[in-house]
């Protein structure tokens, strides 16, 4: 049986040291209700999502399957920089 990790990551830290956060929101056994959950889900503009799946009970690493917005679209690639430069907008120096 597979399951589905979606990770939240949040730019956190100060004064030029900035760095991604991450955490297990959910795990999930369908793809279709990960991208559910991250739809549903409010969290703050400077963060972005990852999913990944891996065989239950399995010792190997889980394979990425890829990197979604606050609301689900996908992305080639994590938003790093823009949601530093968000979260420096909103105060975080």
């Amino acid at each position: 049986m597979k399951v589905f990790i979606v990770l939240h990551h949040e730019i956190g830290g100060a004064q030029e040291d900035w760095r991604a956060d991450e955490m297990v929101f959910y795990t999930c056994t369908s793809m279709k209700k990960a991208l559910e959950l991250i739809k549903e889900c409010y969290v703050v503009r400077w963060s972005w999502w990852e999913i990944q799946v891996q065989e239950m009970n399995s010792q190997e690493w889980p394979e990425h399957v890829g990197y979604y917005g606050r609301r689900g679209g996908k992305l080639t690639k994590p938003p790093y920089k823009k949601c530093v430069e968000i979260y420096k907008k909103e105060g975080h120096s």
